[in-house]
C-alpha cells in the first residue's frame, strides 16, 4: 500500500499545486486545496478528521475500486473525492 499511497499523493500534490509530506496530516497541502490519501471507504471518518480545521477545498483520495461506495457515503458532505490518478470524481464545495 505504501508505494501506491505515495505515488497517488505525489500526483495529487501536482494537481493541487502543493506538496506531499508523509509526516504531516493532511498528506497534501496545496494552493488549490488539501487532500488525504486513503485505501478504503472505511477510512473516510479518519480522513475527514485529518482534513478538518481549515478552510478551502478538501479532497479524500481513494482507489477506483472504492469510488462507488465512497460516493454513497460522501453524498451530503462538502469534501470532494479524487481517484489515485488525481481526477476529481466529486468536487469539493468547501469555501476558501
Amino acid at each position: 500500500m505504501a508505494n501506491s499511497h505515495d505515488a497517488a499523493a505525489k500526483l495529487v500534490a501536482r494537481k493541487l499545486k502543493g506538496r506531499y509530506n508523509r509526516q504531516t496530516s493532511p498528506d497534501v497541502k496545496g494552493k488549490s486545496g488539501r487532500a488525504e490519501v486513503k485505501s478504503s471507504v472505511d477510512e473516510i471518518p479518519k480522513a475527514l478528521r485529518q482534513l478538518g480545521g481549515s478552510s478551502g477545498p478538501a479532497f479524500i483520495v481513494l482507489p477506483s475500486s472504492q469510488q462507488k461506495k465512497a460516493l454513497e457515503r460522501m453524498r451530503d458532505l462538502k469534501t470532494g473525492l479524487m481517484n489515485y490518478k488525481g481526477k476529481v470524481i466529486k468536487p469539493s464545495t468547501r469555501k476558501k
